[in-house]
């Protein structure tokens, strides 16, 4: 089959949550559709390119190159990087090639609806068509994959502190920090919230940032230990858990998110405990929002109901962010054209 269509990345790594949800995943079910799609190949001529994470120097030529050829290029947004530049994590080159790839774009698409109406103030006269298409998530369990001896070494050390805590209720931070809009900055009031309950508890944190890690956890009011994030041992460190904590600031970074860190939690088999965001808004009658001590006694008790309200929330996000679910909204946007 002659691809019609190419989606376009700065990477393609399987490691990256981003491009797994955002871009291989809706790709992978579309080709189980039958759309002649595939990742983009220097060269040929397509008559659409999704830009997905993608607004490198290389993205930008080759999004010129689709227009000045007549063909159709589709924008795809999952961050706020003029709220990141804001925050000293995005160059002012980066957020110049992204107002390019906005100004070249002929459709733009968000994932969530905050993202879309953050930008659009950014960015005033954007003209292109938009359309909100969320992450697929990983709906079922993920394969196993094989640890390494490090992974071996920190899910043995996280066992050793469970045992140590036996009878606490065990939570779990896990996502990458961004300085003090995102991450470290605000897991200090989960502890507190943590360090208030009227039962024992643990943190632990799943993450890739061992250094900012040490020097935020002297900090923090409750026992505390770290794993190092990889796609082998998140899902076992996680599932040893009863309680995700996502604790959040709303900011112009935060407020666009998509529902994916709550998302995972639950379909990993764990209650949730949030500060709301737009995108959490939906996931309100499964878990617990803005209600700390409420939610975590909620779970440390763990009812019938409770375990209802998991399940039925699980069923939620199965029938709306499933891979064939999202990328059915993609193929409308590709046969439109």
């Amino acid at each position: 089959m002659i691809a019609r269509f190419a989606w376009h990345a700065d990477s393609y790594d399987r490691r990256l949550a981003s491009i797994r949800y955002r871009l291989l995943a809706p790709l992978d079910a579309l080709r189980r559709q039958g759309v002649a799609i595939e990742q983009y190949q220097a060269g040929r001529d397509y008559a659409a390119i999704i830009f997905s994470k993608s607004h490198s120097p290389a993205a930008v030529a080759a999004a010129r190159r689709a227009r000045a050829g007549g063909h159709e290029v589709i924008f795809d947004l999952c961050d706020n990087l003029f709220a990141a530049q804001r925050a000293g994590h995005a160059s002012g080159a980066r957020v110049a090639r992204l107002r390019e790839m906005l100004g070249l774009a002929t459709h733009l698409t968000f994932s969530t609806a905050t993202l879309a109406e953050q930008i659009a103030e950014e960015v005033p006269g954007l003209r292109a068509p938009t359309s909100v298409i969320p992450d697929v998530l990983d709906i079922d369990p993920p394969a196993a994959l094989p640890l390494s001896l490090r992974d071996q070494v920190a899910l043995a050390s996280l066992r050793r502190f469970h045992a140590r805590h036996a009878g606490a209720l065990h939570c779990v931070w896990f996502g990458k920090s961004l300085g003090q809009a995102s991450g470290y900055a605000h897991v200090g009031a989960a502890a507190r919230e943590l360090g208030r309950f009227a039962h024992p508890t643990t943190l632990t944190i799943v993450s890739n940032d061992w250094l900012g890690y040490r020097g935020a956890r002297r900090r923090w009011p409750v026992p505390v230990t770290y794993v190092p994030w990889t796609l082998a041992s998140a899902p076992i460190a996680l599932a040893r858990h009863r309680v995700a904590v996502i604790p959040l600031e709303q900011n112009d970074y935060t407020a666009g998110k998509t529902i994916n860190r709550p998302a995972t939690a639950l379909l990993a088999g764990l209650g949730v405990v949030a500060d709301a965001l737009p995108s959490y808004e939906e996931l309100r009658p499964f878990i617990a929002l803005d209600d700390w001590q409420g939610g975590l006694e909620r779970y440390r008790q763990w009812s019938d109901e409770t375990a209802a309200a998991l399940a039925a929330g699980r069923a939620h996000l199965a029938a709306a962010y499933g891979a064939d679910a999202v990328a059915a909204r993609w193929r409308a946007i590709l046969e439109a054209l």
